[in-house]
């Protein structure tokens, strides 16, 4: 543990010093690094990161599940559920061995 602490403290001083090497404001320096840009400026930029073929395929989905949500409203059918993570069969459900069988 006290091996970490040191670590810290080294790697805080030498950020600290090399923020001050360059002249400016070491404060106003951090703040710039820490302040995180608005969502709608990374939106944009995320979304052009991703492959077209990506990004119309998880528009293609998005879309028809919220048509088919839309036309089992309409058509007064219960909501379409999204698929069942559980990986039980009956078999695991019941159990082997049920007691003395009395004849």
């Amino acid at each position: 543990m006290y091996f970490i602490l040191r670590v810290v403290l080294v790697v805080g001083a030498l950020s600290y010093l090399a923020l001050t090497r360059g002249g400016g404001d070491p404060a106003a320096e951090m703040r710039r690094l820490v302040t995180l840009p608005s969502p709608g400026a990374v939106v944009p930029a995320v979304a052009a990161a991703v492959p077209a073929e990506t990004r119309e395929r998880v528009m293609r989905d998005v879309l028809a599940r919220g048509l088919m949500a839309e036309l089992s409203r309409r058509a007064g059918a219960p909501e379409i559920m999204a698929a069942s993570r559980d990986t039980l069969n009956d078999a695991d459900r019941t159990p082997a061995w049920r007691g003395v069988e009395r004849h």
